[in-house]
């Protein structure tokens, strides 16, 4: 598929949970590029860069590759996922033994697509996204949030935000 498409990196413990279910509205029939965090060995950071070799770099090839990247994980006790969190903590090899990659992020854009039952995203959720693009020198762009709740009304409005969301991302 071209770099034209956005990258989405899903950061959930269920590759076909409500989280891929908000991707799939936000980006039906192929119009964004997929990595599922879970179905790639990625080790915590390590100070030593003992896991230098690992699926990490593979999928920052992609990032570097795309021109728009989208951020998607489920809201696990008012925190990105364990699988989002442990590839964020390895973001810190773009500035050390990753630092070509991380330079080629300049200037890219970001979002986010969160999942959780709350009525709202808890908050400072977004903080360490938007702190993290900034850093790199990416614009972050913004989070569309889809409810998982009880209320039907709510998730069919957040289900139809999810629809406009996916083609303004393709758009910018």
């Amino acid at each position: 598929m071209p770099a034209a498409l956005p990258l989405v990196i899903l950061g959930s413990a269920r590759s076909n949970g409500e989280t891929r279910r908000a991707i799939d509205l936000a980006f039906p029939q192929s119009t964004a590029r997929l990595v599922i965090l879970p179905d790639f060995a990625i080790g915590g950071y390590s100070y030593d860069h003992l896991n230098a070799n690992d699926a990490f770099g593979t999928i920052a090839d992609q990032m570097v590759a795309a021109d728009k990247i989208v951020f998607a994980t489920p809201v696990y006790w008012y925190a990105m996922s364990a699988p989002m969190k442990i590839f964020f903590d390895r973001m810190s090899d773009l500035t050390e033994n990753r630092k070509a990659q991380g330079k080629a992020l300049k200037g890219k854009s970001v979002w986010m697509i969160a999942t959780g039952s709350d009525e709202e995203l808890p908050q400072g959720f977004e903080v360490p996204f938007a702190r993290t693009a900034d850093y790199l020198g990416m614009h972050y762009r913004g989070c569309a949030y889809l409810y998982t709740g009880k209320d039907p009304a709510r998730r069919n409005a957040d289900e139809e935000a999810l629809q406009r969301f996916g083609p303004l991302v393709v758009a910018a």
